[in-house]
């Protein structure tokens, strides 16, 4: 047997609902007279359904109290009243009541619209519920995700967060999607938001910048979906700039292998050898292994010029330098290589001998 809470300040009035409710099988758990009341009694009791007249005692008519006890309490509330006037029937309806019934009204017309009520909550409810499980699922996937609707960024999840490096959702949503990248990739983006139909969008890279300007790769998957009842795009972001930095330095390692005369030398930005090979150790060759100590601490073993290796470190574009290292014995002339780490900074100078002239 469905609950029902009368609402309503006419005694008269509300005893009449009471004899139409139990004559259609509802169990009546209270009687109110004010808004105030109508909360209270719906927090202790949680009615199925509240029967709300509009114009109340007290300071809370009762528009008002339902929009507070459908917040608070997730009751469905249906507005009775004589009260026809478009500013009051505009508030109930934007108060997202279940039901505006016009005194008088008939004993069948109160049981069809209690009925209609339950179930429509019901349901609203059930969908309330799936699509929380959903955000949940979304805010805790394992993956970035971002939902951009008509360009700008609605909804991201907690590992889009932070990968766009904060902690503030409102840093973020509301912010067109093209504000997070250089000028390049603007078309791409928007070529993709302009097609709300297209239900094969292939995955493409991108690189975005972060919340406080640092620059990353991703790998973009994107799928239409429905959010908040209109199209939208779901963008799963793959961040890619370590793998990438990772081809890009076996890209160099093999053009200077197949490029240099064999010595190699690799230095990492703190200007300190980090790795060496036997055929460059025979141009350069102390009583002492080099790994670990400054380049410039190993004269006259071998001499660099230190702005040539700032210069090299400090390059936008990623060309082979020319380097000249001398030795003892000899000058080698080589190319000096940037190997960047997965935020494009430059890490180490891979040092290839393409030349050695004997002094």
């Amino acid at each position: 047997m469905r609950k029902v809470l009368v609402v309503e300040d006419d005694r008269f009035i509300s005893a009449i609902f009471s004899l139409f409710l139990k004559d259609l099988g509802f169990e009546i758990i209270g009687r109110c007279k004010t808004g105030h009341e109508a909360l209270e009694e719906s927090k202790i009791h949680k009615p199925d359904i509240v029967l709300m007249d509009i114009h109340l005692e007290g300071d809370v008519d009762g528009i008002q109290a339902a929009e507070t006890i459908q917040r608070e309490c997730e009751i469905p509330v249906i507005f009775v009243s004589s009260d026809t006037s478009s500013e009051v029937v505009e508030r109930a309806v934007i108060s997202n009541s279940y039901g505006y019934l016009v005194k008088p009204i008939t004993k069948k017309e109160l049981g069809i619209t209690m009925d209609l009520a339950y179930y429509k909550h019901k349901a609203d409810l059930d969908q309330k519920r799936r699509e929380q499980s959903f955000r949940d699922y979304i805010s805790k996937a394992p993956i970035a995700i971002i939902i951009v609707q008509k360009g700008i960024i609605r909804y991201l999840n907690n590992l889009a967060l932070d990968l766009f490096k904060t902690h503030y959702m409102e840093d973020i949503v509301g912010t067109a999607m093209t504000d997070f990248v250089d000028d390049e990739f603007v078309p791409i983006l928007e070529s993709i938001f302009a097609d709300e139909k297209s239900e094969n969008i292939k995955p493409f890279l991108l690189e975005i910048n972060t919340f406080h300007h640092k620059r990353l790769k991703v790998v973009v998957h994107t799928s239409l979906i429905t959010f908040n009842g209109a199209t939208a795009f779901q963008m799963v972001l793959v961040e890619v700039s370590s793998y990438l930095a990772r081809i890009d330095e076996l890209k160099k390692w093999r053009e200077a292998v197949l490029s240099g005369k064999g010595a190699i030398l690799l230095i990492n930005n703190l200007f300190e050898v980090k790795d060496y090979n036997p055929a460059f150790q025979e141009y350069v060759s102390p009583a002492f292994d080099m790994r670990g100590h400054s380049v410039f601490t190993l004269r006259p073993w071998m001499n660099i010029d230190r702005g040539t290796l700032a210069n090299i470190f400090n390059r936008k574009n990623d060309t082979p330098s020319e380097l000249i290292i001398e030795t003892t014995s000899h000058q080698l002339r080589c190319a000096g290589y940037i190997l960047r780490n997965g935020d494009g900074e430059p890490e180490e100078i891979l040092v290839v001998m393409n030349d050695a002239v004997e002094k």
